[in-house]
């Protein structure tokens, strides 16, 4: 399968503000007002940061650490965010026909 071209690589500010712009400054899984911009990858497995649109999601703080904990799939905040499989970011040693957890 080929994989197609990753989004712009954003700066950390910029991330915060397009997903939360993105949400309109709710949280995707209870619409409370979010609070924290979450990496739906962890970060850390991107060689660049991972500060894609599509790898982020406005959550509150309680559904912030329901994420950190997997208790939320990384699926579930995808459909959450509106994230089609097809946009979905993912590390480039990742792949694209497997499910990973945070």
């Amino acid at each position: 399968m080929v994989k197609s071209t990753k989004p712009k690589l954003l700066e950390r500010d910029a991330f915060r503000e397009a997903v939360f712009l993105r949400d309109n400054n709710l949280c995707v899984i209870c619409k409370s007002e979010a609070k924290d911009a979450h990496h739906i990858l962890e970060r850390r497995l991107f060689s660049d940061g991972g500060y894609y649109i599509n790898n982020g999601s406005s959550l509150c703080s309680s559904c912030h650490i329901k994420a950190e904990m997997t208790t939320l799939s990384v699926q579930e905040i995808r459909e959450a965010c509106g994230i089609a499989e097809k946009d979905k970011v993912l590390p480039e040693h990742l792949y694209d026909d497997q499910i990973y957890d945070k």
